[in-house]
């Protein structure tokens, strides 16, 4: 089964570099493209794992850019992000080769959940299997088995073995069989609801809620049966759960996070079959795919002329309502802007004869007038102008195409000028009075002006006295504690922020260093960090292993926050063992310039976030040899996501290059200034967007004979050169 590490996001919403931050603090390589271009082009070049596509549901130029996608890139998983659902378009969608749907905005819970389906999607489906059926015309069978998922893919073959003779696309039959009985299992027999299921994803204990609910003599015994019946034209299923049910004749929500079933599952459901329908108290439902029956809207794919240039060139031109008929007098376009104007859908038009649409539609081909109206219900009649045109590519065919616009605003504002010409007087009168109030509104508004703008400096003043709060609670700037000479830099993005850094001397010629940066800015973040250094200073004294401090700080810390977390690398010097002995705990890494070599090195450990998980997972490594010249750069994420006037970050490949370079010739705070000043010139900024927070350790100081012999004293032996 594949893994997935690598992700690309396309989407033209800027909220989408969000959705990358937070990806890569799970641990995930993510980018982001804002075109389909720029994607396509990062699809060939990267070959991501996964690919997120946002699609408009009015732009079938969209699949067109899937299509590309899954050619470029085969091995490339892609999920498609849309507005809102459409069952139609997420057929589509499924058939090109996307492996889910969402809707937007995304969260990273639910990209999170969209992850684990499309794992379970590997594990459980088996596609592509094709059985030699052709010698079975008809069969009538029943499958029965228990609630465990395992044994989906096998029952789903046995009951699709045969199916090609009625069913071409068996993966889709699959997918979409496979989903209705996965509900019976999970959300019938088990009893889940999709509410625990959500929080067991979260947590990464679905799988355990699984084998719980399978024990529980409640639901052990329960058993799902599939009745299949096929002939030469029809393929039923009739799908039995033994759960309580559901009311099945209210209507389906279609958003997935609050159905009573699996939402996009159902929906897909609804599209490729023939026929959905729940009996009985919801826990019966059959399925009917007929092979003479397939709608015409299902079958119905955009010609490659519309797809390609012909609405490439019409939609950018023209930002009215359009209508596209072919030459066999069906729709193959109906734009955004058309369903805006007439309140008709897409659905409702695409892929049908010019016979079987609203009568709106018709009137814009039928009618000869320039001019027609529209009524809308409720006494709304719209008045719209259109133009019609003929439309003959080179690629062949021929095209109705008709533009038309709304125009009630403009005939209305036409009556109500004409309206107010003949009541003039009163207009001035009308106007004079208004000139009066807006004159004492203003004054008004100015009042209250200047009483935001003392409040506001009075907050500012508030806040430059926590930062010099917060500044006085963090160590020197410069130091040198057990032989190791310490400096560091704290700029907040704003007056006070979540960076935090602090020192130790844990005796014996031992040192403790810790970096840390709480998620989110401003007076909430400063707090948890002050939180954070008085459970650090508590503890560090009393421990004498990094991967303990950070399991002890996890468990004081998860209790307290709730969606804040907190990244750390705690650091222990030994001048006498010549050492350090570290730990991470989602911190981007530090660089160790070793200076015997002239090689920097990146130190790592496994470990989550401070605060997420009761379990952080964390390790201990360490690094002996430690020489007089070497130095350790210790850093926050404000400097790898710093961006240019290009959208591109600074990254660890320009740090490790500037580090590497100015420590060869300079020491302290000359160091921390040229990577200060690289930054800033990559930047073009005034200010960082994030906390800017370095402290660089090295490791060159001589002992004096008073610290040798207090060091002989407290631990015995010395680290004259650390």
């Amino acid at each position: 089964m594949k893994l997935i590490q690598n992700v690309l996001i396309i989407d033209p919403d800027r909220a989408s570099r969000d959705l990358v931050k937070k990806l890569s603090r799970k641990g995930f390589n993510a980018k982001f493209a804002f075109s389909p271009d720029d994607g396509l082009a990062k699809v060939i070049e990267d070959n991501p794992d996964l690919v997120i596509l946002s699609l408009d549901p009015a732009d079938e130029s969209g699949l067109l850019v899937l299509a590309q996608i899954s050619q470029a890139s085969p091995g490339s998983m892609v999920v498609v992000s849309s507005e809102k659902v459409d069952g139609f378009l997420a057929l589509q969608c499924m058939r090109l080769g996307a492996l889910d749907y969402l809707i937007k905005p995304i969260t990273i819970t639910a990209l999170l959940e969209s992850i684990q389906r499309i794992l379970n999607h590997q594990r459980f489906f088996c596609l592509g299997i094709e059985p030699d059926g052709d010698s079975v015309i008809s069969e009538d069978k029943t499958l029965v088995f228990g609630s465990d998922p395992e044994r989906i893919p096998y029952v789903i073959n046995q009951a699709a073995i045969n199916a090609r003779r009625v069913c071409e696309d068996t993966d889709m039959l699959k997918m979409a069989l496979g989903e209705i009985v996965l509900n019976a299992i999970e959300h019938g027999n088990l009893g889940i609801t999709m509410d625990e299921k959500a929080k067991a994803v979260k947590k990464g204990s679905f799988e355990n809620l699984v084998r719980q609910r399978n024990k529980n003599p409640k639901y052990a015994d329960r058993m799902v049966t599939i009745h299949i019946h096929m002939d030469q034209n029809t393929l039923e299923y009739h799908i039995i759960d033994e759960g309580e049910g559901f009311d099945y004749k209210k209507e389906f929500n279609p958003d997935p996070n609050a159905h009573i079933g699996s939402g996009l599952g159902v929906q897909i459901a609804k599209t490729f079959f023939s026929e959905v329908r729940y009996e009985g108290c919801g826990n019966s439902v059959r399925l009917v795919y007929r092979k003479d029956k397939v709608s015409k809207s299902k079958q119905w794919t955009p010609e490659r002329i519309i797809r390609d240039e012909f609405i490439v060139q019409l939609l950018k031109s023209f930002p009215s309502g359009l209508l596209v008929i072919s030459d066999k007098n069906e729709v193959i376009l109906w734009n955004k802007t058309a369903q805006k104007i007439t309140s008709v859908k897409s659905s409702d038009v695409l892929g049908k004869t010019m016979d079987e649409v609203p009568v709106i539609v018709k009137n814009l081909l039928s009618l000869k007038d320039k001019q027609i109206t529209h009524e809308l219900g409720d006494f709304d009649q719209r008045y719209l102008e259109k133009t019609m045109h003929t439309v003959e590519p080179r690629e062949g065919g021929k095209y109705t195409a008709i533009l038309f616009t709304d125009v009630t605003e403009s005939i209305r504002q036409k009556e109500e000028m004409e309206r107010l010409l003949m009541e003039s007087a009163e207009t001035k009168d009308l106007m004079e009075e208004q000139a009066a109030h807006l004159t004492f509104t203003l004054a008004e508004m100015e009042e209250k002006n200047e009483i935001i703008r003392a409040q506001n400096q009075r907050m500012i003043e508030e806040l430059e006295m926590a930062a010099r709060l917060q500044k006085s609670l963090l160590p020197d700037t410069f130091e040198n504690m057990n032989g190791v000479s310490f400096t560091c830099k704290y700029i907040p993005s704003i007056h006070i922020g979540g960076d935090l850094y602090d020192v130790v001397n844990l005796g014996g010629g031992q040192t403790g260093f810790i970096i840390a940066d709480v998620s989110g800015h401003g007076v909430a973040a400063a707090l948890i960090s002050s939180m954070f250094k008085m459970s650090f200073h508590a503890l560090a004294a009393t421990v004498a292993s990094p991967t303990i401090l950070m399991h002890m700080l996890n468990g004081e810390l998860k209790p307290v926050l709730d969606e804040d977390y907190i990244t750390a690398f705690f650091v222990l010097t030994d001048r006498h063992a010549k050492s350090i002995t570290y730990s991470n705990a989602g911190h981007p890494t530090p660089l160790l310039f070793k200076k015997s070599t002239g090689k920097i090195l990146e130190l790592d450990t496994d470990g989550f976030f401070l605060g997420s998980f009761e379990d952080g997972g964390y390790e201990e490594k360490c690094e002996n040899n430690i020489e007089m010249g070497d130095a350790l750069l210790m850093y926050t994420d404000c400097i790898l996501e710093t961006e240019n006037d290009q959208a591109e970050q600074y990254g660890k490949d320009r740090l490790i290059h500037c580090f590497h370079n100015a420590i060869q010739t300079m020491r302290g705070n000359t160091v921390i200034e040229a990577i200060e000043a690289d930054v800033r010139a990559f930047n073009c900024k005034e200010a960082f967007d994030d906390d800017f927070t370095v402290m660089l350790l090295e490791f060159w100081e001589e002992a004096s004979a008073t610290e040798i012999q207090a060091d002989e004293d407290d631990a015995g032996g010395g680290f004259v050169e650390f």
